[in-house]
């Protein structure tokens, strides 16, 4: 099995918030949207691949005596560095602003 994609205390962004198959199995927990940025806080193996859990979302306490609800990795990106951001954005300013 491949590593996984992110690791703890890593910021990542949601590009998939679609979690209505999870909602369906139990409408308490809580899920991530896109737009915000979140913070990878644990990391687990499950049997699709790797599941993580966010800093800013706690779903511990919605089914006590079971694992906390996890979401599979390929629904998140890494955000990028911020100096990246700077020059995307620079870029985009120069090209978007006449002379």
């Amino acid at each position: 099995m491949n590593p996984p994609l992110f690791h703890i205390g890593q910021q990542v962004i949601c590009t998939n918030d679609d979690f209505t198959l999870l909602l369906v199995q139990n409408p308490n927990i809580q899920t991530p949207k896109r737009g915000p940025i979140y913070t990878v806080r644990g990391i687990y193996d499950t049997h699709r691949g790797y599941g993580i859990t966010l800093a800013e979302i706690d779903n511990s306490h919605v089914a006590p005596g079971f694992p906390e609800a996890n979401f599979h990795e390929s629904r998140f990106a890494p955000l990028p560095p911020l100096e990246e951001i700077e020059l995307e954005l620079a870029e985009v300013m120069e090209t978007s602003v006449p002379a």
